[in-house]
């Protein structure tokens, strides 16, 4: 059952984020020549008015596919030669429209997965009935041989600011706050607690915990307070905690970037899979919120500024507004090979990472 329930998981989140672009792109006007869900070769398909709605073999990806020229061609010779086309209006081809819808369309995808995100978490909330509010700064207990005890915190400080080693800082309302700040960050973080009326500065260095997969110090709150929570008050309460999710793996992919989130936080299909059986294993809810979790996780990794993503698209696009003409098939054809490669690469680590964690 795992594995149909990764599919579904996957074909859901897949869906929604072409169903953002093929949206925004009809929205417009563009041409859309094909809605698909999966690549390769072609399961079902339907001729609607103008779009082909396909369910392809491999269940791994989807696409949107879009005129992008006037005269589109669409049936080849064996030597590869078009021998029929397309024809469009100017008007309605990907790059005869503004280039602000340009980047609508490039953008409704990530945006459909947060948007996602947050019915989901909303459900998950109606569901459950409650939600644990995260307790004060305050630490309850220090761990035995933890980092923070041999920084020196104590049990009852209460963290009133935590300051990372680039300068970053927050001033923490709840003791998630900090976890939320210190969870991707492998550097040395300076803690500013109020001890007995007066504010101490405490260096500590996380340490990466395998089995959480995020940075710990080694510190606990106190108890949290539960609030019960009704079909409309649990609406902002769902909204709230999937900015916070997203917050958090936003953090954590800049993280990626600046260098103070380990690459070993990665994971690939096959953590994916491993998460898709944990959640199974504790019932409907848990699958739902583990749809949140992953469809954040798509939406904003889109967001990547790399040529095949749609954040790379929407930076492309900038560009040629900005130059005042479409950029060179060959730079083009440049940039998506340069693209592809840094994304294989990254898939083969991060499976590599996968199998790793395995054994």
């Amino acid at each position: 059952m795992t594995l149909i329930y990764f599919l579904i998981i996957l074909a859901v989140i897949i869906f929604i984020h072409e169903l953002g672009h093929m949206l925004a792109a009809k929205l417009f006007g563009c041409y859309v020549t094909e809605f698909a869900l999966g690549f390769g070769p072609t399961i079902l398909k339907k001729q609607g008015k103008e779009t082909v709605y396909s369910l392809r073999a491999v269940p791994l990806g989807g696409f949107t596919g879009m005129v992008e020229k006037e005269n589109t061609p669409t049936k080849f010779d064996e030597n590869g030669n078009p021998i029929e086309f397309l024809t469009v209006p100017k008007e309605r081809t990907l790059y005869g429209i503004d280039t602000w819808k340009r980047i609508i369309i490039f953008l409704a995808g990530p945006f459909m997965n947060l948007l996602l995100a947050c019915v989901v978490f909303i459900m998950v909330f109606q569901i459950n009935g409650y939600i644990v509010e995260s307790p004060k700064p305050i630490i309850a207990t220090v761990t035995e041989n933890s980092p923070a005890q041999a920084a020196g915190m104590l049990a009852g400080d209460e963290i009133v600011k935590v300051t990372l080693k680039n300068g970053d800082s927050i001033q923490p309302e709840t003791f998630q706050d900090v976890v939320t700040k210190i969870s991707n960050y492998n550097d040395e973080i300076t803690f500013t607690v109020n001890r007995n009326g007066q504010n101490i500065d405490i260096r500590v260095t996380p340490k990466y915990d395998e089995e959480l997969k995020r940075s710990i110090i080694g510190i606990t709150s106190i108890d949290p307070e539960i609030r019960e929570l009704n079909f409309l008050s649990a609406i902002p309460v769902g909204i709230q905690y999937a900015f916070m999710a997203i917050e958090m793996t936003f953090t954590a992919i800049v993280g990626l970037f600046t260098g103070s989130t380990g690459l070993d936080s990665l994971g690939g299909t096959i953590s994916m899979y491993k998460y898709t059986e944990e959640a199974a294993s504790y019932g409907f809810v848990s699958l739902l919120s583990l749809v949140g979790s992953l469809s954040i996780s798509v939406g904003i990794m889109n967001l990547i500024p790399i040529s095949i993503f749609d954040g790379g698209r929407v930076v492309q696009a900038i560009v040629e507004k900005i130059i005042g003409h479409r950029l060179s098939e060959k730079a083009e054809t440049f940039l998506t090979i340069a693209g592809l490669a840094v994304v294989v690469l990254l898939f083969l680590f991060v499976t590599y990472q996968d199998i790793i964690k395995l054994f």
